[in-house]
């Protein structure tokens, strides 16, 4: 922290020759530290990019894990905040800071958590009766750095900390001490960048930046406002703004430092989404990090996580193993667990990631970081999925749980009850997977993990398709020649063409079948959007096939050119609209619902049920009920129950089997081109569920 012995009292300003250490060690440091932690978890976050639209789930859990390093950044706040080799997360700004420490010869100040918060308040008070502003207001960070320190991770703390900062500030101000008012600003930008709030750190930032180029000097001082202002744009989503200010640190450093800076670089290229660019910084940094030990591990770190996001598992390994063997030979062990650990989440597929991730579970457990061994059990559990070896996936998962819940962990726990909700998915347990899906959406929503909220969805919209799995469609001729036909919005392809064939047979026969009812019955528990289901193959297929067979089994009816009657119950919603539409008259249960927006070629739907009820059916969105869809016309009956509604349109049905000269014969609704344009579509692919 600067010396008051850098102050000419007498004119009540500081001298220009005044050395902001306060920045870069001291109370200084805490802010600083953590400030950065919250830059690199932002970073992470834009890193792994989840994008709504994204339905595979083994692959938006991979993305995800590259957030969940970001709970490996305790290691960097042990210590009382000095620099620990073997952290189990580098970030590489603070590496860089730790450079330019050593460029200007800057000795450590680790006395300031002396005494603890009971020292702070004690040295505080002392300050205050002697009358001595300066005192009071450095009393005042010391204090705010204590308190941040014993609970680094609680926005109160955070809270707790930026008032006593604000206080300082205003002393320093009155007092005209330009260079701990600096000071005061820079712990202020730190404080609004830990309550997220990235305006007011750049603000806070720029003005301190100002005072420290008005008190001229080395202008490596500048170095941590520039990281300051990079984590600030990580934090505000804008890439663009931390890397205008990293281009400013690699111009003021050399050496080792400058390369550094030159990585941090490649890594906000990547959170820009600008690989190419990414890997040409980071090929360059490398090449001038030959002979630094650390500085090449960072390098190779930067590196895997460069492969992982480009989608080269391969190289992302090699990288990885590279950094192991690095890690083996310094020494360190929680280096060799974090490089471990590595390379089990660059290729979780890969025939080491499974052991690999064993092992950096066992070596986090014996350092007693139960935060990684968390991280290193998740990795482990996703390799197990891969292998097919679902029992011990779960019981890494429990694992995995256990240990966040012993660390405190919210956003852990999260990650632990997503990957065992993945496994009950690959199990077919679509309850189980739910309520585990539902758990950690929550903690991330607690936590306010973006990312984990985009996972946690997709998790919950992957259980509740697995919940309708497909059934099979049935045939029943009766003796009064009416053939019911139970049939969902989720039937299997195979058994609704063995339908097709029975009812071409029998309407081929001397007691040929007169009249058809379509008993429909829609989903009865949740229903994703766009009323989608999973097909046989898998919980990642997409609807597309049940579509296609929807589509493909209207042309088939349209061939009998057969009266249809359709009694409609449960949620109706993506295929089953099709039969509803292409049926001659529809019954429905009061309780059946209908999923909106209508689903179907848009060109078509006019022509069938009127352009005007077409085009509001069109635009809403969300549920109708079974009265609404009579006010539009699209059903034309509504009955109390499912056996009512089946009831009464049997009778419909036979009414129109027994009267073959009733007009509904030679004029089918399934024989009008309007069903015929829509079947064709649908049956080519043209509707996607």
């Amino acid at each position: 922290m600067l010396s008051f012995a850098d102050f000419d009292d007498d004119a009540g300003a500081a001298k220009t020759s005044a050395t902001p250490e306060w920045a870069m060690s001291g109370p200084g440091k805490v802010f600083q530290t953590l400030g950065q932690c919250r830059g690199e978890a932002s970073r992470r976050e834009l890193v792994a990019g989840i994008v709504p639209e994204q339905q595979n789930a083994d692959e938006a859990f991979k993305q995800a894990t590259t957030t969940l390093w970001s709970l490996a950044l305790e290691g960097h706040k042990a210590n009382n905040f000095a620099s620990k080799e073997g952290v189990a997360l580098p970030v590489l700004t603070l590496l860089a800071a730790g450079r330019v420490e050593k460029a200007l010869k800057m000795k450590s100040k680790d006395d300031w958590s002396t005494g603890g918060e009971a020292g702070a308040q004690e040295a505080l008070e002392k300050a205050r009766a002697a009358g001595d502003g300066n005192l009071e207001a450095e009393a005042l960070l010391r204090l705010a750095a204590v308190q941040l320190a014993s609970a680094p991770s609680s926005p109160a703390s955070a809270r707790a900390a930026f008032k006593l900062v604000l206080d300082a500030l205003a002393i320093f101000k009155a007092n005209r001490n330009r260079g701990m008012e600096g000071a005061a600003l820079n712990m202020l930008a730190n404080c609004h960048l830990l309550l997220g709030e990235a305006r007011d750190c750049i603000r806070a930032t720029k003005e301190a930046l100002a005072i420290i180029r008005q008190l001229g000097g080395n202008k490596l001082y500048e170095v941590p406002l520039l990281q300051t202002l990079a984590s600030a744009g990580f934090v505000r989503r804008d890439p663009d703004e931390a890397l205008r200010a990293l281009k400013e640190v690699h111009a003021l450093c050399d050496g080792a430092g400058k390369a550094l800076a030159q990585a941090c670089i490649a890594q906000a290229h990547l959170a820009n989404d600008e690989q190419p660019q990414a890997q040409r910084e980071l090929e360059s940094a490398m090449g001038n990090l030959k002979g630094d030990a650390d500085g090449e591990i960072a390098a190779l770190g930067v590196s895997q996580e460069i492969a992982v996001a480009v989608g080269k598992p391969l190289a992302a390994v090699k990288a990885a193993q590279d950094l192991l063997e690095r890690e083996k030979k310094r020494g360190v062990k929680e280096g060799i667990a974090r490089a471990l650990g590595f390379v089990a989440s660059s290729d979780p597929a890969g025939k080491e990631a499974a052991d690999s991730a064993q092992q950096a579970a066992k070596q986090f457990k014996d350092l007693g970081d139960k935060t990684c061994e968390g991280l290193a059990s998740v990795l482990l559990a996703a390799a197990r999925i891969s292998q097919g070896k679902l029992s011990e996936a779960g019981s890494a998962s429990s694992d995995a749980l256990a240990a966040f819940q012993a660390a405190s962990k919210p956003v852990g726990e999260a990650f632990a009850q997503s990957v065992a909700s993945l496994v009950s998915i690959y199990k077919e347990e679509a309850s189980e997977a739910e309520k585990l899906a539902r758990e950690a959406l929550v903690l991330f929503l607690e936590g306010g993990h973006r990312i984990g909220q985009f996972l946690g969805n997709l998790l919950v919209r992957k259980a509740q398709q697995l919940a309708m799995k497909p059934t099979e469609a049935k045939v029943v001729i009766d003796e009064y020649h009416v053939a019911h036909v139970e049939i969902s919005g989720v039937c299997t392809p195979k058994s609704m063409e063995v339908v097709l064939n029975a009812l071409h047979q029998a309407r081929c026969g001397p007691n040929r079948v007169r009249a058809i009812v379509l008993h429909i019955e829609g989903a009865k528990g949740a229903v994703p959007a766009g009323g989608g289901c999973p097909t046989p193959e898998g919980h990642n297929a997409a609807p597309h096939t049940q579509s296609v067979a929807s589509g493909g089994f209207l042309l088939g009816l349209r061939t009998l050119g057969i009266p249809t009657v359709a009694a409609l119950s449960g949620k109706i919603a993506g295929p089953a609209y099709g039969l509803v539409l292409a049926a001659d008259y529809r019954i429905a249960a009061t309780s059946t619902t209908f999923l909106l927006p209508l689903w179907g070629p848009p060109e078509c739907l006019g022509d069938m049920i009127g352009h005007t009820a077409a085009m509001q059916l069109s635009y809403h969105t969300g549920p109708a009920s079974a009265l609404n869809m009579l006010e539009y016309g699209v059903i034309h009956q509504c009955q109390k129950g499912l056996d009512d509604t089946r009831k009464a349109a049997t009778e419909v049905a036979r009414r129109m089997a027994s009267t073959p000269n009733m007009a509904c014969h030679s004029a089918t609704t399934m024989l009008s081109p309007n069903v015929e344009k829509y079947a064709t579509f649908v049956a080519r692919g043209g509707i996607r569920a």
